[in-house]
């Protein structure tokens, strides 16, 4: 484990312990203190959605706590609770999703499953393959709220101005990329960095980093064809700088910004409303969305993701669980409610209905949910939740980031990320397969 992470969850399991004694995140002495209360943690996005079912039954005993959405706060405070044997919410959002691979591990048994609660019918209503994220050994185990499925965005002012065509294909992108880096130095088409470079390139390439197969086995080979291309794609890209390592939401990355530097960026969905103006102060009428690239032999373009969240329910909810399970189901499928979400909605209607307002967003260039609609329904397979989520995007930092920051070659860094990345999994209670 590395040191920051160490201290990340010892700063949380500290603050746990403080907090439980006040009663500020739950308390103890059992879900709503033992008074039959269905106990309800989300964060404040979601607390007036929390409100509004309250509200609308007046007869359910409801008490709604906010949590803040750090990394690894969810799965400490339910390992309190394990420990005390009280103390659970009957449901959790998780701005996390990965971190429901750890609630429903045997080990923290917190997770119930979904599939006799949450008819199929409605799971099916969700897009295609947003559940994977919440699906182990075939049992569904959470319900996904929003997902983050990744675009290419780019500044169509700047595409117009220097007479470049948006690319349909990777090695068009690479192509441009190149270009743009020689005729208009400091001008970058990508960032590679943590989640940004292993979940957009790798992720949407099909790179097997994390293929959960179960809660207990994971497939990774970063050996394959769909690896390598990612490695080799980047390469010249990093070499002449049109690819960065800063992190996108560090301030520093507003920069190029400012300074008419990002031609384009790979990204999720919610940069659209929430980097390109707000962090990154790129002028409205400018920023436009247009499906992934298409990787070589593929028929159409598949999307990476970073980011979402997701509802689950407590396997200690006894004759809570009902009431917590519709409470669940109505916050991701409730269409009227998820319209007015801030992100793109996993349940497919609730999307339609949220997109009528984005594609007349006048800070766009042009209608952004064509593009975005097409990755939602083009999720690469195989990214699964898993318990190293913290050491997948470190590993990526200390390998192929630090090859990239040194000029060393990324396809010879692969193999050291296999390594890092087994041994997580190793750490984690997984087999690799």
């Amino acid at each position: 484990m590395t040191r920051w992470r160490a201290a990340s969850l010892a700063a949380a399991a500290a603050l746990a312990l403080v907090l439980s004694g006040c009663g500020g995140t739950g308390g103890a002495g059992g879900s709503g203190d033992g008074k039959g209360e269905l106990l309800v943690w989300v964060d404040n996005t979601r607390m007036p959605a929390a409100q509004q079912y309250k509200k609308a039954h007046p007869d359910l005993k409801m008490r709604i706590v906010t949590i803040p959405p750090d990394a690894g706060y969810v799965p400490t405070k339910i390992s309190l609770a394990n420990r005390t044997k009280s103390g659970w919410p009957d449901v959790v959002f998780l701005a996390n999703p990965a971190e429901a691979a750890t609630l429903a591990s045997e080990k923290f048994g917190y997770a119930a499953p979904l599939d006799d609660l949450v008819p199929k019918s409605v799971r099916d209503g969700f897009t295609p393959g947003s559940l994977d994220t919440c699906t182990f050994g075939g049992r569904t185990y959470c319900l996904r709220n929003d997902i983050a499925p990744t675009v290419l965005w780019y500044d169509a002012t700047l595409m117009k101005r220097y007479g470049y065509q948006v690319p349909k294909t990777w090695a068009e992108y690479q192509q441009t990329g190149l270009k743009a880096a020689e005729e208009h130095p400091g001008t970058i088409v990508g960032a590679v960095n943590g989640k940004y470079g292993a979940g957009i390139y790798f992720g949407s390439s099909g790179c097997a980093t994390r293929d959960t197969l179960s809660l207990t086995e994971v497939h990774i080979d970063l050996g394959q064809a769909n690896c390598t291309r990612v490695a080799d794609l980047l390469q010249p890209l990093a070499r002449k700088k049109a690819v960065t390592t800063v992190v996108p939401i560090d301030p520093g990355f507003a920069k190029f910004g400012k300074d008419d530097q990002i031609l384009m960026l790979p990204a999720p969905a919610w940069f659209g409303d929430f980097m390109f103006g707000p962090a990154f102060k790129v002028p409205k009428g400018r920023i436009a969305a247009a499906p992934m690239p298409t990787w070589p032999g593929e028929g159409k373009p598949y999307a990476g993701q970073v980011g979402g969240g997701a509802l689950l329910v407590s396997a200690h909810a006894g004759g809570r669980t009902k009431e917590a399970a519709d409470l669940v189901r109505w916050m991701t499928t409730d269409v009227n409610l998820q319209a007015g979400q801030p992100t793109y909605p996993a349940f497919t209607a609730a999307a339609k209905k949220w997109g009528e307002a984005k594609s007349k967003d006048p800070y766009y260039a042009s209608d952004p949910m064509p593009a975005l609609t097409a990755a939602a329904n083009a999720l690469r397979p195989g990214f699964g939740a898993v318990r190293f989520e913290a050491d997948w995007q470190s590993s990526f930092n200390d390998t192929l980031v630090k090859a990239i920051d040194s000029g060393d070659n990324l396809r010879s860094a692969l193999p050291s990320w296999q390594d890092k990345l087994e041994a997580a999994a190793g750490t984690s209670g997984y087999t690799v397969g």
